[in-house]
C-alpha cells in the first residue's frame, strides 16, 4: 500500500507528464497550422475562393459545379474571365445610344469605361464613331478580369 507521500510524488509526476505531453502537441499543433497558413497564402487560396464567389454570386448560373469546373479550367490555363454578359453589354450600348443614332462617339465610350472602371479608357479615340459591335469589344475588354493571382 502507498504512503501519502508515495502518492503525491506519483500524481505529481503524471500531471508533469500530462502537461509536457500537453505542450508537446500544443507545439505540433502550432506547426502544422502554421504550415497549413503558408500553403493558403502562398497559393493565395483565400483570393481563389472569393474569386468564384464573387462570380456565384454575379452570374448565378444554372448548374454551380459545371460553371465552377470550367472557370477553373479557364484559370488553369491563365485566360480571362468575362465578369459582363453579352446581353450587359447590349443594355449598356443602348443605354449611351439615347438617340439611336447606331453608333456612339469615343467621348461617350470613354464616359461609360471610366464609369465602370473599364482599363481601355487611354485606347479610345474620342473622335471616333463606334457602332454596337465595336462598342461591345472595347468595353468588353476592359471589364475582363485578367486573373493575375493566378500564377
Amino acid at each position: 500500500m502507498e504512503t501519502e507521500d508515495q502518492a503525491a510524488v506519483k500524481m505529481q509526476s503524471m500531471f508533469r507528464g500530462h502537461a509536457a505531453r500537453k505542450r508537446a502537441d500544443v507545439i505540433k499543433h502550432d506547426t502544422a497550422r502554421k504550415k497549413v497558413q503558408q500553403y493558403l497564402q502562398r497559393n493565395n487560396i483565400h483570393g481563389l475562393l472569393q474569386h468564384l464567389m464573387c462570380l456565384l454570386t454575379h452570374i448565378r448560373p444554372e448548374d454551380p459545379k459545371v460553371f465552377l469546373l470550367q472557370e477553373i479550367e479557364r484559370l488553369a490555363n491563365k485566360q480571362e474571365t468575362d465578369l459582363v454578359l453579352e446581353e450587359d453589354l447590349d443594355t449598356m450600348y443602348d443605354m449611351v445610344d439615347i438617340t439611336r443614332q447606331g453608333y456612339v462617339t469615343g467621348v461617350q465610350l470613354k464616359h461609360a469605361s471610366v464609369n465602370l472602371s473599364a482599363e481601355v479608357a487611354t485606347k479610345i479615340e474620342a473622335n471616333r464613331k463606334y457602332d454596337r459591335k465595336e462598342f461591345k469589344e472595347t468595353l468588353g475588354r476592359g471589364l475582363q478580369t485578367v486573373n493575375t493571382w493566378v500564377k
